[in-house]
C-alpha cells in the first residue's frame, strides 16, 4: 500500500511524506537525547554572532562562515530552543526529500515519474539521530542537491548554457561555506564534465571560477578588514586535512549503514540483471555511483567524522534503492521489502539512540562533563581548555571557542600578534569567569599587567573583580 501510493505520479504525495516525517520523528523530539557536542558548539558559536562578534577574528574556531552566520540567524529567532532547531531540521529534510523526488522526476531518470525517492531519501535520513540535528552537514546536501540538478541538466543538454555550469560551480563553493571537505566534489563534477560532456577547457575553467567567486568575495571581505591571515590560519589551513577525528567508531558506523548497504546491493544486483536504460540514464547512474564514491573520499578529508558525515550518502542510495524496489515484479513482495526498509532503519535508530544497541557507540559525540564547573551558572565564561560542557549554562566570554586553535596564541604570548588578539578579547569582550585548567593566564598576567588587578584567583578559575 505504502509503495503503490507513492509510486503514483502526483506532487499531493508529498502531503503523505510529510505526515510520515512527523509521526516517525517525534520519538525522537519528544525523548531527546543529551545535548551534542557539535550542537553545544554551534549554539554557542550562534550566540557570539548573533552578540556582534566576527567570525576568525573574535571568535576562534574553524566552522564555515556560512554555517556560523546561519547559526547566529537561528539564534536571534530561536534562542537555545533545540525542539525548534530540530523541528526546522525535520523541515529541511522534508524539502530536500521531495526536491531530490521532483529532481529526478524532471530529468527522467526512471522509466516510471514517481515520488517513491523521496520516501526513501527520508527514511535514510533517520538511520541516526543525530542526523535530525540542525547541523552544517544538513544545511550543505541542501546545497549540494542544487548542484546536483545543474549536473543533471549538463548531461542532458550537452550545449552552451555558461549559466549551468557557472550555477554548478557556486554551488559547490558555497558548499564549503557550509562544510569544507565538500570541495571534493569539485574534482568529481570536473571528472564528469570531461568523461560524459566531453566539456572543453572553457567550461572547466568557468565551473572552476564558480567554484572559487564565494571565496574571493570572502577574502576580499577579510582584506578589508586586515584580518586575511587569521581568516587563512582559522578557516583554510584548519580545515585542510586528509585525516579527521572520528567521533564514532567505523565498527558503529557500519551497523548503522547494514541495511541501506544492503539494499544497495540488491539494487545493483537487481539492476545489471533487469534494468533497461537510454543513454542518459545510463550517464544518469554512473553520476549517483561517482556521487557516492567520492561521498566515501569526502569522509576521508573531513575534520571530524560523525553519522551525520553520511548525509551525501544518501541521495544515492535513495536513487539505487528506488530503483531496485521499482524493478521487483511481484507487488507483494516490493511491498514488503519497503516495509522491511522503514521498519529496520527505525528499529536500528532507535535502539541505538537509547543505547540498547552494543555495537553502536555514541558517546564520543557528546559534551564530557566536568563537576567542578556546576556551580558556574549565567556566567560570560573563558574556558582555556577542551572541555565546551560548562557552556551549556554559560555563554561564550573573549574569543576562545576552539582550543585547538586558540592554544597556539594564549600558550605563547612571545609574539606580538598574538598580546595584541588576547588583549583585544579582554578589551572588547572581557568574560566575567576565566576556566584555566593549563595555568596560561599567568603568561598572559605577564605580558599584560593590567589584568591582575581585573580579575582574582580562585584555584584553576579567575573572578572578574566587580568594580
Amino acid at each position: 500500500m505504502l509503495l503503490r501510493f507513492f509510486r503514483i505520479n502526483d506532487p499531493y504525495r508529498l502531503l503523505g511524506l510529510l505526515i510520515i516525517i512527523i509521526l516517525i520523528g517525534l520519538p525522537f523530539i519528544i525523548n531527546p537525547t543529551g545535548i551534542l557536542l557539535s550542537e553545544l558548539k554551534n549554539m554557542v558559536l550562534g550566540e557570539a554572532i548573533a552578540d556582534g562578534k566576527l567570525m576568525y577574528v573574535q571568535i576562534i574556531d574553524d566552522t564555515p562562515p556560512l554555517a556560523g552566520l546561519l547559526f547566529g540567524f537561528v539564534n536571534v529567532i530561536f534562542g537555545r530552543s533545540m525542539v525548534a532547531e530540530h523541528i526546522v531540521a525535520l523541515l529541511i529534510i522534508f524539502f530536500q526529500a521531495g526536491y531530490f523526488a521532483v529532481l529526478l522526476i524532471n530529468n527522467k531518470a526512471y522509466a516510471e515519474n514517481t515520488y517513491l525517492p523521496a520516501l526513501i531519501f527520508a527514511i535514510l535520513c533517520f538511520f541516526s539521530f543525530d542526523l535530525l540535528k540542525f547541523s552544517p552537514e544538513l544545511l550543505a546536501s541542501t546545497v549540494m542537491l542544487f548542484a546536483l540538478n545543474q549536473l543533471f541538466h549538463e548531461i542532458e543538454f550537452k550545449i552552451q548554457r555558461d549559466e549551468i555550469i557557472l550555477k554548478l560551480g557556486v554551488y559547490l563553493g558555497l558548499a564549503t561555506f557550509l562544510v569544507f571537505s565538500y570541495w571534493v566534489f569539485l574534482l568529481l563534477c570536473i571528472f564528469i564534465l570531461i568523461t560524459l560532456t566531453r566539456a572543453g577547457f572553457r567550461k572547466i575553467a568557468l565551473m572552476i571560477f564558480g567554484f572559487f567567486l564565494p571565496h574571493a568575495l570572502l577574502i576580499t571581505i577579510y582584506y578589508y578588514w586586515g584580518e586575511t591571515d587569521l581568516l587563512w590560519q582559522n578557516f583554510y589551513a584548519s580545515n585542510i586535512t586528509l585525516s579527521g577525528d572520528m567521533l564514532i567508531s567505523t565498527q558503529s558506523l557500519l551497523m548503522l549503514a547494514a541495511l541501506p548497504l544492503t539494499y544497495f546491493l540488491f539494487s545493483i544486483f537487481m539492476m545489471n540483471r533487469e534494468a533497461r536504460f537510454t543513454k542518459y540514464q545510463s550517464q544518469l547512474m554512473q553520476v549517483m555511483f561517482l556521487w557516492l564514491l567520492f561521498s566515501l573520499i569526502q569522509v576521508f578529508v573531513a575534520r571530524q567524522v560523525s553519522p551525520a558525515s553520511l548525509f551525501l550518502f544518501i541521495p544515492p542510495l535513495a536513487y539505487f534503492i528506488s530503483h531496485y524496489l521499482l524493478l521487483i515484479r511481484r507487488k507483494w513482495r516490493a511491498e514488503l521489502m519497503l516495509w522491511v526498509f522503514l521498519t529496520g532503519i527505525m528499529s536500528v535508530s532507535l535502539l541505538s539512540k537509547s543505547g540498547k544497541l552494543d555495537r553502536v557507540n555514541y558517546n564520543n559525540l557528546y559534551a564530557a562533563e566536568n563537576d567542578l564547573y556546576k556551580e558556574i551558572n549565567g556566567q560570560s565564561v573563558m574556558m582555556l581548555g577542551a572541555e565546551l560542557a560548562v557552556y551549556q549554562a554559560n555563554n561564550l566570554g573573549g574569543f576562545f571557542l576552539n582550543w585547538e586553535l586558540s592554544e597556539p596564541i594564549v600558550g605563547d604570548m612571545s609574539m606580538y600578534r598574538h598580546v595584541e588578539i588576547v588583549a583585544a578579547c579582554f578589551e572588547q569582550y572581557p568574560p566575567t569567569v576565566i576556566i584555566d585548567p593549563g595555568n596560561k593566564m599567568e603568561e598572559v598576567m605577564e605580558r599584560i599587567p593590567a589584568l591582575a588587578s581585573k580579575y582574582k584567583k580562585e584555584g584553576n578559575t579567575y573572578r572578574k573583580i566587580s568594580n
